[in-house]
């Protein structure tokens, strides 16, 4: 399958040690913390066909890599070792980690999946130098009911004010951090958006990546499964004081379709950075290999775009 010429064409697997876990390290998000880019991947030994014929495979020990990138994105330093605090007695799995720094500490949103339960979102800290993933706690949202199938929450973190959109599409559900001990957040805005004139069908957008300042705004990617199971993200700008998407763009930034691994139409997305001049997206690649696409950051800015109301 042909991909059409997209903005983010340059992609580069991380090397990362795929040979210890049969069933791949992928899904990585990256952030700035400390001077430095950081990433978390998971890592399964078993792949998704395997763990959907043997449920008791979801709830191994969970692993996963705590890596460093340097300036040309290669992979400076991986440690596997990674502990989780503060998690359940019963068996549980992570999974779907995106990293984001608040007040100059480094956290991340998760799953949270409780054996026998469905816990849904969670919030932990990060430790780089401890490389400790510690839970908070499951994310609760005041004056909404959350469903446990959503899974692509992202925050927005300001230096006073960390803000959650918790929905995109068609639901637009935006809340505010009242209580970071207790993850705790309350409904601020909930505004339905008319299909997009796009040609997205008029079905579920999901969440990929935190925020990200470009320029003068801010932006993020969103994504959508293809009838062929092909994923595809498109760039969205947000209205800087009320945070509401203002655009969104003509056609995809980054798709599936060629990918190495299990699925050759998973290109899933999970972080979006500007690096001096460049924008990087890191993604996973067939639910097998960890990976990053780079752009100029001119090119991003000038992605032709329509407005969302």
């Amino acid at each position: 399958m042909l991909r059409r010429p997209m903005v983010f064409e340059n992609r580069n697997q991380l090397v990362l040690d795929y040979d210890r876990f049969s069933g791949g390290i992928f899904n990585p998000s990256l952030a700035q913390h400390a001077g430095a880019v950081w990433g978390i991947a998971r890592c399964e030994p078993h792949d998704q066909a395997a763990r959907n014929a043997d449920k008791s495979l979801n709830f191994l020990p969970i692993q996963a890599v705590l890596f460093r990138l340097d300036d040309s994105l290669a992979v400076a330093e991986a440690h596997y070792d990674v502990r989780f605090e503060n998690f359940p007695n019963l068996p549980w799995r992570t999974e779907d980690y995106r990293l984001f720094v608040f007040q100059n500490q480094l956290y991340c949103t998760h799953i949270l999946w409780v054996q026998g339960y469905n816990i849904g979102m969670a919030l932990s800290r990060v430790d780089v130098a401890a490389r400790t993933i510690t839970l908070i706690r499951p994310i609760t949202i005041e004056g909404l009911q959350i469903q446990g199938i959503e899974k692509n929450w992202v925050m927005i973190s300001r230096a006073d004010s960390l803000h959650c959109l918790y929905s995109f599409y068609p639901d637009t559900t935006l809340a505010k951090l009242t209580d970071l001990e207790t993850a705790c957040f309350r409904l601020i805005n909930k505004t339905k958006l008319q299909p997009p004139a796009n040609g997205l069908a008029d079905k579920m957008i999901s969440l990929s990546t935190v925020p990200q300042r470009i320029g003068d705004a801010l932006y993020l990617l969103v994504h959508q499964k293809d009838d062929q199971m092909i994923y595809r993200d498109f760039l969205v700008r947000l209205n800087e004081e009320t945070l509401a998407p203002e655009s969104i763009s003509q056609t995809p930034v980054i798709a599936g379709g060629d990918c190495e691994g299990f699925w050759r139409g998973y290109l899933t997305v999970y972080s979006l950075l500007a690096l001096g001049n460049r924008a990087v997206v890191s993604y996973g690649e067939g639910d097998r290999y960890a990976a990053v696409a780079t752009a100029a950051l001119e090119d991003v800015s000038a992605v032709p775009m329509m407005p969302l109301r």
